[in-house]
């Protein structure tokens, strides 16, 4: 009789670092981290990614993806991320935002 092996449902992507979270209970920052990482993952670039996370929550980031990441001041993660795309075309750019800092601080940067 044959054995089977079994079937893989969940594994850690390769972006996101094995790390317990500090984030509070029923924060969705974690869930949100394993999504971008699939994504990553999956589309093949995380050594080919740049990522910038400004102040607050959001700003923990680069201790939980696997790839460089820079702190920008609060609310000019965009700019950050648009110099580093103009600089590195050929470089995957994303910015970790959180509401305040992407639509209250930062709607000059995303305007």
């Amino acid at each position: 009789m044959a054995t089977t092996a079994p079937k893989i449902v969940y594994e850690r992507p390769t972006s996101l670092a094995t790390r317990v979270t500090h984030y509070c209970p029923g924060c969705t920052h974690g869930l949100i981290h394993r999504l971008v990482a699939e994504v990553l993952d999956e589309l093949g670039v995380r050594e080919n990614t740049i990522g910038f996370a400004p102040v607050g929550c959001s700003v923990l980031a680069y201790s939980y993806f696997k790839f460089d990441m820079a702190e920008a001041a609060h609310g000019r993660a965009p700019a950050m991320a648009c110099g580093a795309k103009r600089v590195s075309p050929d470089k995957v750019v994303l910015t970790y935002q959180g509401d305040g800092d992407l639509a209250s601080i930062g709607t000059s940067e995303i305007i």
